[in-house]
């Protein structure tokens, strides 16, 4: 037991020792910026992302950033219809819905658009400036229609 215990001691101290030799990290030195801060400019509040695997929502005015994460395949939904009402794409491919509705609209029409890919998502309701998108991994025929507005429908290839 004698041995073990100076064993023990022995490498503690090694490793106190050798833990105590590294010499001390450089210290960073920061300096003042000489140039002047910048006039701050009002921007229109940036857009809220919403992403899962296959979905993606945003709400707001949407960046360039945000608008390269899906491709040119975009469906613009007004009251007269989606534009285009039938798409091809290839596999792997972004299409993505905006509602480019108006509140101003004069009568009884609703604004808000709900798209529904028959058997597979829903959108969540979708107001003026808002857009869903839908990742498709597979080849196929995708229909869609808007479940507020149902006599609007559409199609999305896949190839």
């Amino acid at each position: 037991m004698n041995k073990s215990v100076v064993i023990f001691t022995v490498a503690v101290l090694l490793m106190l020792v050798c833990g105590c030799t590294q010499p001390a990290p450089a210290q960073a030195t920061v300096t003042p910026a000489t140039t002047p801060a910048p006039a701050i400019a009002t921007t229109p509040p940036q857009a809220t992302v919403v992403a899962t695997p296959h979905a993606i929502l945003t709400t707001g005015s949407v960046s360039p950033t945000i608008r390269n994460l899906v491709s040119d395949n975009t469906i613009r939904i007004n009251k007269k219809g989606f534009d285009p009402a039938k798409i091809t794409v290839p596999t792997g491919s972004t299409v993505r819905w905006v509602n480019e509705d108006s509140t101003a609209d004069p009568g009884l029409y609703n604004p808000t658009h709900r798209i529904e890919l028959v058997n597979i998502k829903d959108s969540p309701l979708l107001s003026p400036g808002q857009s869903w998108s839908w990742i498709f991994t597979e080849p196929g025929s995708y229909d869609f229609s808007d479940m507020i507005h149902p006599s609007l429908t559409g199609t999305v290839i896949v190839v």
